[in-house]
């Protein structure tokens, strides 16, 4: 049975800061929690019953805290072992957190997603919306329905993590009337944020469907007319699947976007859905329009990992012998074999969470690949956020997590660097994208939601700590 993990989480009073098993974005059915991961989640919660009696809280404040989210690293360790860099000063003094964690690094988060039915943000929350005078349509004291999905985004993106820019996505996946977010829903989402901030914070996907007729027009209507910031191409779509490497379908449809300029184009592999569609999420074609194709970026969400871990029992070790992980390895090898092949991403929404949470020996032969074989400069952040709830512990866990020392010495692969996470965080998407950093550090400290979350922390932030996709349970 599935259930919505904000749902489970208000029954229950469960929610954590670290999530404890894993969350489906409705693409698939989630596994069940694991053995391990149940461990984890009652040590979190002993550990976190002490620190905050020894503090003098509640254990839901105490979770909200920065301790409360280095007590979950805390508990992680205890039961996987040494997988995150955590110290238990960490745990019940916040300038120990704010010592070992300076926030300098400019996050740009190219998954980011909501939900039309999630929760309104809390009563504090609206009321500073109301006080600092944005846009009612999006921020309202009194938001209507099918708007309070937008306020939530904010809130959980931008005001409950370090996150300072996102990439609103979505997939042209059955009739348009039955995608999940439509292009308008994505541009407004998009144009409402920037619109609140006085400054740009989000860009947005454009979505089309090349096996549909007139694909092309729409293409360029969302170009011209929209001002998409790049294109997410879907080649599972049940409606109507195909591959890059298809002379008829997608080399067309390549073709038209790079003469609109649009030279960024992502797409969705791995995590197959299953029958005869699963050819179609195999990343073989990638290779082929890449060399095709030389002056367009092909971003690789999930990074065409065939499982992400997502359904898969604690007992699957992922791995073969040789460090064979299904589809990645063989993009892996595709860029080994072909150094001419720059122009293809990895980005890790979904595939880093799952993994790093589930099977974190998986976890570090992924950025152990593909940061050797692509470089940490080819490695894309992504979360597949909202559905995770906020991104801030995939920040945290990105932060603290290295490649295990035995994977290091087996396989070659490099510890991840300092400078290899400030890349990976935020520098290379806005490199693909043409975001100036420099300016946009000058600009994003000054602007309204900078503001607001200012105050909205001082007067006490209430962190969610769900999510609001579908657990198993």
């Amino acid at each position: 049975m599935w259930i919505k993990k904000d749902k489970r989480d208000r029954d229950t009073g469960l929610a954590s800061p670290l999530p404890t098993q894993i969350v489906g974005n409705e693409e698939f059915a989630p596994m069940p929690q694991s053995v391990m991961q149940k461990q984890v989640e009652t040590r979190i919660f002993e550990l976190a019953d002490r620190n905050a009696k020894a503090l003098g809280l509640s254990r839901r404040d105490f979770l909200r805290t920065t301790g409360g989210m280095a007590t979950a690293f805390l508990a992680f360790n205890d039961i996987f072992g040494p997988t995150f860099d955590v110290h238990a000063s960490e745990a019940l003094e916040t300038a120990a957190y704010k010592e070992k964690w300076p926030k300098s690094e400019f996050i740009f988060d190219a998954q980011n997603h909501h939900v039309k039915d999630s929760m309104s943000g809390p009563l504090m929350f609206r009321r500073l919306t109301g006080k600092f005078g944005l846009n009612p349509d999006l921020l309202g004291i009194e938001p209507r329905p099918d708007d309070l999905h937008r306020a939530n985004f904010l809130k959980e993106i931008f005001f409950d993590s370090d996150t300072v820019m996102g990439l609103i996505s979505g997939a042209a996946v059955g009739q348009p009337k039955d995608y999940i977010l439509t292009i308008e829903d994505m541009i407004k989402t998009r144009d409402s944020i920037n619109n609140a901030a006085g400054s740009q914070r989000m860009l947005s996907h454009g979505i089309v469907d090349p096996t549909r007729p007139g694909c092309l027009d729409e293409a360029t209507r969302q170009v011209e007319e929209l001002g998409i910031d790049g294109f997410k191409l879907y080649t599972g779509n049940p409606t109507g699947p195909w591959m890059f490497d298809d002379e008829d379908i997608a080399f067309p449809m390549l073709e038209h976007i790079r003469q609109l300029g649009t030279i960024n184009v992502s797409t969705h592999k791995g995590l197959a859905l299953g029958g005869r569609l699963k050819p179609y999420y195999i990343p073989t074609d990638i290779p082929v329009a890449a060399k095709q194709f030389r002056d367009l970026n092909f971003i690789i969400y999930h990074s065409g990992m065939q499982h992400m871990m997502a359904q898969m029992p604690e007992s699957y070790t992922g791995v073969d012998a040789d460090g064979y992980m299904p589809w990645t390895t063989d993009l892996c090898r595709a860029r080994d074999a072909d150094p001419a092949m720059t122009n293809v991403y990895m980005e890790l929404g979904g595939v880093f969470g799952y993994s790093v949470i589930t099977h974190p020996q998986i976890c570090g032969h992924l950025l152990g690949q593909i940061i050797k074989s692509f470089g940490a400069d080819h490695v894309i952040w992504g979360t597949d956020c909202i559905w995770w709830g906020s991104p801030q512990w995939l920040i945290e866990a990105f932060r603290r997590f290295q490649i295990p020392q035995n994977l290091q010495d087996q396989f070659g692969y490099a510890p991840i660097t300092a400078e290899d996470r400030r890349l990976i965080f935020g520098e290379n998407l806005a490199r693909l994208y043409k975001v100036d950093i420099d300016a946009k550090r000058q600009e994003i400290p000054f602007d309204a939601i900078t503001r607001m979350k200012t105050a909205y922390t001082e007067q006490g932030a209430e962190p969610s700590n769900t999510a609001y996709g579908w657990v198993h349970v």
